[in-house]
């Protein structure tokens, strides 16, 4: 990995902290994205004392706001000029249903948005990547969805269940990755999901009611180096190369949620995520 750049959004904490760890020991230039800039200031300290690795990077970006993402696109490449390996890490669980400054509901924007936004903003730097990979976590919890209530993303007609919000938000990783796939087929882009893996992780900070249940969680939660091994697997390893719209867990493919084949549910979510991002259609 080394001389390959390779950006993990949600770095100063959980699985991509974990991530960014294992993939610094490799050599790479890393890129550590994070929304708070004291955490990541202290991940990247710790990060740079354990490996050795002077390579890295911290940029900021708060992935609830259209417009933090696209100032950090600006940033990044007006500091570099490709990029190798994009992994969208960053996730978050909302207790009570909240609006960002777009006015989209905020488990949507930041888990999904936040990945389809940043990603479709990357693809120039990606083409200029050598054998670029974009990874996208998602979670089992896409499972758990058996009807498509996408015309309801803002949670107008239902009432807020902020498990089923960050289930469906998990589902949309991977029918966003399906898409994003095949428009890339002509590329040498590819483009995965996972399942990390039940882990001990702080995505739930924000929820008083996931905060009482950490101490169970955290009986059956896996460490987080096992959690961000398919991260790392899909994001450096020879063995995926060339793999493209799959979805992985325990670094082997898996089937996820039907729905995630749709095809024309993929891309109702994708026409609906560029109006809602601004973004135009990718040109491949």
């Amino acid at each position: 990995m080394k001389d390959r750049t390779v950006i993990i959004t949600g770095a100063n904490a959980g699985i991509g902290k974990a991530t960014a760890f294992k993939i610094a020991e490799m050599e790479a230039n890393v890129i550590l994205v994070c929304r708070n800039i004291k955490k990541g200031e202290q991940t990247l300290k710790e990060i740079q004392e354990s490996t050795n690795n002077n390579n890295l990077d911290l940029m900021i970006c708060d992935f609830s706001s259209l417009k933090s993402i696209k100032s950090f696109v600006s940033n990044f490449k007006e500091k570099y000029d490709k990029l190798d390996v994009l992994i969208n890490n960053h996730g978050a669980f909302f207790l009570r249903k909240q609006l960002t400054e777009d006015g989209v509901e905020s488990t949507f924007a930041v888990n999904h948005l936040g990945y389809f936004s940043l990603t479709l903003q990357m693809l120039e730097s990606l083409k200029a990547g050598t054998k670029p990979r974009i990874v996208n976590v998602s979670s089992s919890s896409n499972y758990r969805i058996k009807e498509w209530e996408l015309d309801d993303y803002n949670w107008d007609n239902r009432k807020y269940n902020m498990m089923k919000a960050y289930a469906e938000s998990k589902l949309y990783n991977i029918l966003f990755t399906f898409l994003l796939a095949k428009k890339l087929k002509e590329t040498n882009i590819t483009a995965n999901c996972l399942h990390p893996g039940y882990i001990k992780t702080n995505i739930g900070l924000n929820s008083p009611f996931l905060r009482l249940l950490r101490p169970l969680v955290k009986i059956k939660a896996m460490p987080l180096e096992e959690g961000a091994k398919t991260s790392v697997y899909l994001a450096t390893s020879k063995k995926a190369e060339g793999a493209t719209g799959k979805f992985y867990s325990k670094m082997e493919e898996k089937e996820p949620n039907k729905i995630a084949f749709n095809k024309e549910k993929q891309m109702e979510l994708w026409d609906l995520s560029l109006k809602l991002t601004g973004l135009n259609r990718i040109d491949t």
